[in-house]
């Protein structure tokens, strides 16, 4: 792939930029009660370039179409209900540990673990096949934004603290800031970010992310 044509088909690259500015950004997710909680530990990633649109035009350019995940969805709905009865059955443990809340507890667990015993196999084969397909779709991904980012800035790299602020500087007009988190909600998924990187303060959360299925 000549990345010369590659550069005229995104939409949403910026290089470069005027002066320095810093920006505080905070990550709050659902806990596992649904309440909006900071995260420590989340690595933020500053580019000057629109990361979803790089991906987008590769995927268009792929040789075969994404595989469909219609029936990994499925697997992953089947494992989200028992997972989140788990939860609730962990967190009523915590605040009221008699042996009726142990025994529903564990009743949970022993659900959970047959559930996943049962998709687990078929789902790992799936996540593979659409893994795979990623690899090649995506082979010159690297290679194009190290490309972007020689002729702009480098990448700044920052996590968040314990009560999910940092502070970092944002070199220019036209950066992205990225980000991943663990949803703790749903093991199956992660929570995702890709929000210009605009304003002297920058929220994260589940407004403007989006959790998506995890297929590593």
């Amino acid at each position: 792939m000549k990345f010369k044509a590659l550069f005229h088909s995104l939409p949403l690259v910026a290089l470069l930029a005027c002066g320095p500015d810093q920006a505080s950004i905070q990550v709050v997710i659902p806990d596992e009660a649904g309440a909006e909680a900071p995260v420590r530990g989340v690595r933020l990633v500053l580019v000057p370039y629109n990361r979803d649109s790089i991906l987008q035009v590769l995927e268009n350019r792929a040789p075969s179409p994404r595989p469909s995940t219609t029936e990994l969805d499925s697997l992953f709905q089947a494992f989200r209900e028992p997972f989140n009865a788990y939860l609730s059955a962990s967190r009523r443990l915590r605040e009221d540990s008699t042996a009726e809340t142990a025994a529903a507890a564990e009743s949970a667990r022993q659900e959970l673990a047959r559930v996943r015993a049962r998709i687990s196999p078929r789902a790992d084969s799936l996540r593979a096949r659409i893994a795979a397909w990623e690899d090649t779709a995506f082979a010159s991904y690297d290679s194009i934004t190290a490309s972007l980012v020689r002729r702009g800035q480098p990448a700044v790299i920052d996590s968040t603290r314990a009560d999910g602020w940092t502070t970092v500087t944002v070199p220019g007009k036209g950066w992205w800031v990225t980000a991943r988190a663990i949803n703790v909600q749903d093991p199956n998924t992660e929570w995702y970010w890709n929000v210009p990187a605009a304003g002297d303060t920058i929220h994260l959360s589940s407004r403007n992310g989006r959790p998506r299925p995890r297929f590593r």
